[in-house]
């Protein structure tokens, strides 16, 4: 039964999974320090943290080292998920973009002028596009990665990355073109939409999966990984890419300022927003010692 505002259901969670940006993360890109100390709480107590990001994993694991504590990492948006470090780091579960698409959009996006960002082996590689170069500035500025530039990305023909993403400008709704992320994603959802993962995550970004990779499959490998019931595990979001992780979930949590594709995956809705430190109000009323 779903939970409520007003008639929440407290349980003995034992795995909680946290997207970053716009939920776990405020909008200045930190973890408050009441969330902080709840989630050291619960990781004390022998819960499992999971810090789920459509971010690398080098770019997630810095958070666990502020927070003092270790975890599972799912990282590009679930096509990749690792043990924590402390057991060695290996793969869970990945889950790669097949050759046919990542060569179609290598070719695209030189044939247009446009960004790629082609992640391969844990390696953010770009091409070397000094007309570019703000879209790469951009997301570095956002998640803190390290591109790899080079002359071209030919060289990436029949290789499966384990994700792309095309970054362009966000759409103005007054001022429609075609060049931008909306009205790419309309595009490309109906060339493909039924044989990969499209995403619309930051407003500045197209980001292309095989078609089984999400958050919500990613987290039900960890929670199989850790022996965790799916009935005890609580997951918070607040965008499209959260909405399988959120549907997953024994408990799914969107916080205030969520989407209404997040809102709609909820099971109960915080009134709290990412700058509220709402992570750690929906544990206190949700969280059963």
């Amino acid at each position: 039964m779903p939970m409520t505002a007003s008639q929440p259901k407290p349980r003995p969670f034992r795995l909680i999974a946290l997207d970053l940006d716009g939920t776990l993360l405020d909008s200045e890109g930190r973890i408050s320090p009441d969330d902080a100390r709840a989630l050291i709480r619960f990781a004390g107590s022998g819960g499992v943290v999971v810090l789920a990001s459509g971010r690398m994993t080098a770019n997630v694991r810095p958070f666990y080292r502020e927070l003092g504590i270790d975890g599972p990492t799912i990282a590009y948006n679930g096509a990749l998920a690792r043990q924590p470090e402390a057991d060695g780091g290996g793969v869970i579960l990945e889950t790669a973009l097949p050759a046919r698409y990542a060569d179609e959009l290598i070719a695209y996006t030189a044939r247009e002028h446009f960004h790629l960002n082609y992640y391969l082996d844990e390696k953010l590689y770009a091409r070397d596009d000094p007309a570019l170069r703000r879209f790469a500035d951009f997301y570095s500025r956002q998640t803190g990665a390290v591109f790899h530039f080079i002359p071209d990305l030919e060289r990436f023909r029949g290789r499966e990355p384990t994700k792309l993403i095309l970054i362009t400008d966000r759409t103005d709704p007054e001022k429609p073109d075609p060049r931008r992320r909306d009205e790419l994603y309309r595009v490309w959802s109906e060339r493909w939409g039924h044989l990969t993962t499209i995403m619309r995550t930051n407003p500045e970004y197209l980001e292309f999966y095989h078609r089984d990779a999400s958050k919500g499959r990613a987290l039900a490998a960890v929670a199989a990984h850790c022996g965790v019931p799916q009935e005890l595990t609580m997951a918070f979001g607040d965008n499209f890419n959260d909405v399988s992780m959120l549907e997953w979930a024994g408990c799914g949590v969107a916080v205030a300022n969520s989407n209404a594709d997040a809102l709609a995956a909820a099971d109960w809705v915080s009134p709290l927003t990412n700058n509220q430190s709402a992570v750690a109000d929906a544990m206190a009323r949700l969280v059963a010692p």
